[in-house]
């Protein structure tokens, strides 16, 4: 069977049609995750910073951990439930 350049350019950009369909429905999804996965890292740097310049026992990672979880968590919610 031989395949014509009009089939194939049909094929080609359905394709990509669906790709883009695809990245599109994901993109709150990756949002997320996004969001949750930076908040945790970036507070727990923070509070290992402030550990750091205080001197203290992990006591400042901790906060900044949980208040990384709970911020991550919050806006993972808001993204799921958002109307």
């Amino acid at each position: 069977m031989i395949i014509m350049a009009n089939d194939h350019e049909d094929y080609l950009s359905k394709s990509i049609k669906q790709f883009q369909r695809f990245v599109r429905q994901s993109a709150p999804a990756a949002s997320a995750a996004y969001t949750l996965l930076g908040s945790v890292i970036f507070l727990t740097l923070i509070g290992y910073m402030a550990d750091k310049y205080y001197n203290s026992s992990p006591i400042y990672i901790l906060i900044g951990l949980g208040l990384g979880i709970l911020i991550g968590f919050y806006e993972l919610y808001k993204s799921i439930f958002k109307s």
